[in-house]
């Protein structure tokens, strides 16, 4: 048995990604009786359940193509014995979604993810008397709407969502930005890197000396070894104000040399170095 979790409710854009990674990489069903599939309030608690050998694999949002990284969910990965093998790139289609038989000009209050409503900013300049309500979840929200009854609340979640809780669509594309995307990752627990993938894409988590061009000479090094840099975002290193640790994304595809021999010299030159994804590139 295979277990898995996910973050929301059924018609959340996780399950959306969970079903498929079950699909693409499992090549199984979603009600097939050889998997378990967990919902979960909140992310923290499924990263602590991965840890802990409750699940097998969890899959999580992290990082948007309009909002950039979806730093509360990487943050959580930081100093655990995980890694991130496979990536989904999940379309993101809100909807504003209201009761049966409401009216958009009703609607005063839009409930949704903090990160949903920020993807929307077009739908409420349109309509200014709309309140934006920050909720726990897309999918919630959506249910949430569905269980008041009231024509003056709505919610933005995906397509599925609304037709699951009987809702109707108020404003069928609420997003600012067509082509909008959510990049998932699916995380198990930590085992020895694959060395017949080296080429495969990476993310690090580095901190490094608290020195002048201490990330300077990290990146010198991917260049000399023709490493190409995909992403580089800093975060608070916790308990060390002002000070940042730095998650790297490289292609290793056209490298010169080998992975242990580059791991060897950048962990001469970080504090802290850990593989925090190793999967191959989808798009």
């Amino acid at each position: 048995m295979m277990r898995i979790g996910y973050q929301g409710v059924p018609g959340a854009y996780s399950e959306a990604a969970t079903i498929a990674f079950i699909s693409e990489q499992l090549q199984l069903s979603y009600d097939d009786p050889r998997l378990e599939i967990a919902s979960y309030d909140d992310f923290p608690p499924m990263v602590e359940d991965l840890v802990d050998n409750k699940v097998d694999r969890i899959v999580m949002p992290i990082e948007n193509s309009t909002t950039g990284l979806i730093a509360r969910t990487m943050d959580l990965v930081r100093y655990q014995p995980v890694v991130a093998r496979y990536e989904h790139y999940q379309p993101v289609n809100h909807v504003l979604w209201g009761v049966p038989g409401a009216d958009i000009h009703q609607v005063t209050e839009v409930y949704s993810h903090p990160e949903a409503l920020t993807q929307c900013k077009l739908l409420f300049d349109r309509y200014p008397n709309m309140n934006q309500v920050a909720y726990i979840d897309t999918a919630v929200s959506a249910e949430f709407i569905a269980k008041e009854g009231d024509p003056t609340k709505a919610a933005i979640a995906s397509p599925r969502a609304g037709e699951l809780y009987g809702l109707q669509a108020l404003e069928p594309a609420a997003y600012d930005e067509a082509g909008n995307m959510t990049r998932f990752l699916v995380f198990e627990r930590y085992n020895e890197i694959d060395r017949e993938n080296q080429h495969d894409i990476l993310m690090f988590y580095i901190e490094t000396p608290h020195e002048p061009g201490a990330l300077a000479k990290l990146l010198q090094v991917l260049d000399v070894y023709r490493v190409n840099l995909l992403g580089l975002n800093a975060r608070p290193i916790p308990l060390k104000p002002f000070r940042y640790g730095f998650f790297i994304e490289a292609d290793p595809s056209n490298m010169i040399g080998d992975l242990d021999a580059l791991a060897k010299i950048l962990r001469a030159l970080s504090t802290h170095l850990q593989v925090v994804a190793h999967f191959p590139r989808n798009r």
